[in-house]
C-alpha cells in the first residue's frame, strides 16, 4: 500500500509523547502537558523525557550543573560561529556548529551513556551557540554568563548581555517546555532514521535542524512573526486575511497534521502566557491582533479543519521577549533537541535500520540506444 508522507503509518513504538486528539491532551511521560508548564522547568521536563522519570532534588541539581559544565562549546565550535557570514541564517549556524561538535571526539562508542552525554553536551551549547552569533552580526562580543540559573535566563542573558527579568525567563521557560516534544513529527522521525544507521548523536540532531528549518515545519514560526510585523494592527486583519485567501495563500499559525477538528491543544496554555506577558508589559497590540487573526481565520477556514497552532501565539510571545525575527526558530530546536534526543535514545534500545520502500511508476524494457543514433 501506498501512504502518501507517511501518513498514519507507525515507524516504532513510544513512551515519550502521547498526544490524545479525541479529549485535546498532550501528554509527556505520562505527565499532562499542561500541569508541566504551570509547575515545572525546562531542566526538569529535559530529564523526564531522557531518563523516563521526574528528578528527585538532587538529580536535578546534578543535571543543572552537568548543562552548566557544557554550555561553552569547544574552541573550534566557537570559531567557526565567528566566521559565519553576518547575514547567515542563525539556523544554519546552529545546525553547522552542531555538526562542528562532533570533529576530535571519538564517536566509536554509540553505547546509550555516550549518547546521552552527547545530548547532554548539544542540549547545553544550543543557548551559547545561537546567542553568540546573533551579538556577533551585531558588533557585539559573545557572552557567558555562569551565574544564570537557567537554561532559559542564560539564553536571554547571553543574547541581550544583561539579567534578565523573572518573568520573562519564566515565559520562556513555558515556552521551552511547550515546544520540547510533539510525538513522532518530522524533524525527531529525520533524527531517528539516521540514528538508525548507528550513526552518531551529532549526526541525528544535524539532520534534525535541518528538518526544522523548512517552512512545512519549524520554519512555519518565523512566517508567523512575520505576518504580525506586515499586518501591524488588530484593526487590518481582515482586509489581510480576505485579500490572503482571495490569492489562495495559506494563512501562517493555522493548519496542523494533527489537529483537524479543533485547535492545538497547546494553545491554551500559549494564549495565556501571551496575555500575562502583554499585561506586564503594558502593551496590548500583538496579543490583540493575535486573537483577532484566531477569531476571523478560524470562523471563515475551521470547516475545512484548519485550526491555529502553536505558531500564531508563539510569535506574540517572541515578540514580548525581544528576540529578533529569525531567532525565532532556532529558539524553537534550542526547545525540541530534548524530544530529539530522547527519540534516538529510546529506538537504539530495539533499533533496526529504517529502510522503507517505494512504489515504481516508470516506465520498463527499454532498450540502449548509442548515442550516435539518437535525435
Amino acid at each position: 500500500m501506498y501512504f502518501p508522507g507517511l501518513e498514519e503509518v507507525v515507524v516504532k513504538e513510544t513512551k515519550i509523547c502521547h498526544i490524545d486528539l479525541e479529549n485535546s491532551k498532550i501528554y509527556y511521560r505520562g505527565y499532562d502537558l499542561e500541569e508541566l508548564a504551570q509547575y515545572s522547568t525546562f531542566e526538569e521536563v529535559a530529564y523526564l523525557l531522557w531518563f523516563g522519570k521526574l528528578p528527585a532534588g538532587a538529580e536535578l541539581e546534578r543535571f543543572k550543573a552537568e548543562l552548566m559544565m557544557y554550555r561553552k562549546p569547544p574552541e573550534h565550535v566557537d570559531e567557526a560561529v565567528k566566521i559565519a557570514p553576518k547575514n547567515a541564517e542563525p539556523i544554519d549556524v546552529l545546525r553547522t556548529a552542531v555538526s562542528a561538535m562532533a570533529l576530535g571526539e571519538d564517536l566509536s562508542d554509540r553505547s546509550p551513556e555516550a549518547e546521552l552525554v552527547r545530548g547532554l553536551k548539544i542540549t547545553a551549547a544550543m543557548p551559547y551557540i545561537v546567542a553568540s552569533f546573533d551579538r556577533l552580526r551585531r558588533g557585539s562580543q559573545p557572552l557567558h554568563p555562569g551565574e544564570a540559573k537557567s537554561h532559559a535566563e542564560y539564553f536571554l542573558w547571553a543574547l541581550r548581555g544583561e539579567r534578565p527579568g523573572e518573568r520573562e525567563v519564566r515565559a520562556l521557560d513555558v515556552m521551552l517546555i511547550i515546544y520540547a516534544e510533539h510525538s513522532m513529527n518530522n524533524s525527531a522521525f529525520t533524527a531517528v532514521t539516521v540514528a538508525s544507521t548507528l550513526s552518531d548523536m551529532y549526526a541525528a540532531i544535524t539532520a534534525a535542524i535541518a528538518s526544522l528549518k523548512g517552512p512545512l515545519h519549524g520554519g512555519a514560526n518565523v512566517d508567523a512573526a512575520k505576518m504580525l510585523e506586515e499586518i501591524g494592527d488588530a484593526k487590518r486583519v481582515e482586509s489581510w486575511v480576505d485579500q490572503q485567501l482571495s490569492r489562495g495563500r495559506r494563512i501562517p499559525g493555522f493548519g496542523h497534521r494533527l489537529y483537524k477538528k479543533g485547535p492545538d491543544p497547546r494553545l491554551r496554555v500559549l494564549r495565556k502566557l501571551a496575555r500575562d506577558l502583554a499585561s506586564e508589559k503594558g502593551d496590548f497590540k500583538w496579543v490583540e491582533l493575535a486573537e483577532r487573526l484566531e477569531e476571523y481565520v478560524t470562523a471563515h477556514l475551521s470547516q475545512k479543519g484548519i485550526y491555529p497552532n502553536t505558531d500564531l501565539y508563539a510569535a506574540v510571545i517572541f515578540k514580548y521577549l525581544g528576540l529578533p525575527v529569525d531567532i525565532n526558530l532556532p529558539t524553537f530546536a534550542i526547545s525540541r533537541v530534548a524530544g530529539w534526543v530522547a527519540h534516538v535514545l529510546e529506538y537504539r534500545q530495539t533499533n533496526r535500520l529504517i529502510r522503507p520502500t517505494e512504489k515504481y511508476v516508470g516506465p520498463v524494457g527499454l532498450k540502449y540506444v548509442p548515442i550516435s543514433q539518437r535525435s
